[in-house]
């Protein structure tokens, strides 16, 4: 964390909402701070241009910051607009060519058989980035189930996981239930033990603002996307949350009703489970205790997650000036 307060920004990779890739040149053209994908969807990308992408901006990048990509199998919206047929196929398939291609390689696409039967390319088609890539780029995979954490246990070099995911949730870590984030370490230990460091990154969901009421109902919207996924209602379900208020959300968003809508059927309960919200002066209170007991679990980096504020600039002066510093205060000037 420097002096500015934050290190790395990450930018949300969503689609219909701004383009990341073009997000994150303008912030690295700043030259005062890294910045990573939070995160890639392959389903809704073509890895041939992501990795141009992501080495252009590499190139953009100050010396001494750090460039990173994150990504996932896609969440609500993406299953929403694509059949999740193979995608663990098709996400382990992306790494692997996006690798090569960064390693200056020749590619047959053909060796990637998933991807060409999706995206259409020739059986004698060939890739190779046509410049060289400047630095090193981390890949780190969204948390998900199972089949998920091993596949970033054998191609990435970290996880990210986060708050709005029901297993390792506010409410699951308070609740004691740590089951998912003890198998998570101990993947990062086996990595290491073989000599191959492993990242893990903890997202710190919050909203903040001096209307604290204001940044608990804004905050509510997000907390709405996980709790109208039915296919996270089982970790919702073990970790406690309120299911009724989940049904009613579900309810709303499968009748048509906008997310604003949707979100008024989210609980106090969901809302502080999933995400930290309120002024200042109550989100680093709680975000402080939340913070060293995931560290005391085995986190050591983390990012402050969305939806971070109703006025974006307005939360990231807060997050700045007061939040940050009451949460790492042996951070202030590093």
């Amino acid at each position: 964390m420097l002096s500015s307060g934050f290190s790395t920004i990450w930018v949300p990779d969503q689609m219909l909402a701004r383009n990341s890739h073009v997000l994150m040149s303008a912030i690295a053209a700043g030259r005062h701070v890294g910045v990573a994908s939070g995160v890639t969807i392959p389903l809704s990308r073509n890895p041939i241009d992501i990795a141009a992408a992501m080495a252009t901006i590499a190139e953009l990048v100050a010396p001494g910051y750090a460039v990173q990509m994150g990504v996932g199998t896609g969440g609500s919206l993406v299953t929403s607009m694509f059949t999740r047929r193979s995608v663990l196929t098709l996400l382990r398939e992306s790494i692997g060519l996006i690798r090569r291609l960064w390693a200056g390689e020749i590619v047959l696409l053909r060796d990637y058989p998933s991807l060409s039967e999706r995206l259409g390319w020739r059986d004698d088609a060939i890739a190779r980035l046509s410049f060289p890539l400047t630095r090193d780029i981390p890949i780190l995979m969204a948390i998900g189930g199972p089949k998920s954490r091993a596949l970033a246990e054998d191609l990435a070099d970290g996880l990210i996981c986060t708050s709005t995911y029901p297993a390792v949730s506010y409410a699951a870590l308070e609740a004691g239930d740590h089951e998912t984030v003890r198998d998570v370490v101990a993947l990062a230990r086996r990595r290491a033990a073989a000599g191959r460091p492993f990242r893990l990154l903890y997202g710190l969901n919050c909203c903040v603002s001096n209307d604290g009421a204001a940044a608990r109902e804004f905050g509510r919207r997000q907390a709405a996307i996980v709790a109208g996924n039915p296919v996270l209602w089982p970790d919702l379900e073990r970790a406690g949350f309120d299911m009724e208020s989940a049904a009613m959300v579900r309810a709303a968003l499968r009748g048509g009703r906008p997310l604003p809508e949707a979100a008024q059927y989210v609980s106090d309960d969901l809302l502080d489970g999933l995400i930290v919200s309120g002024t200042p002066e109550a989100c680093a209170a709680r975000l402080e205790t939340l913070a060293g007991l995931i560290h005391s679990i085995g986190f050591d980096d983390f990012y402050i997650g969305s939806p971070l504020g109703p006025d974006i600039a307005e939360a990231s002066r807060l997050l700045v000036d007061k939040v940050l510093p009451a949460v790492w205060p042996q951070e202030l000037g590093r």
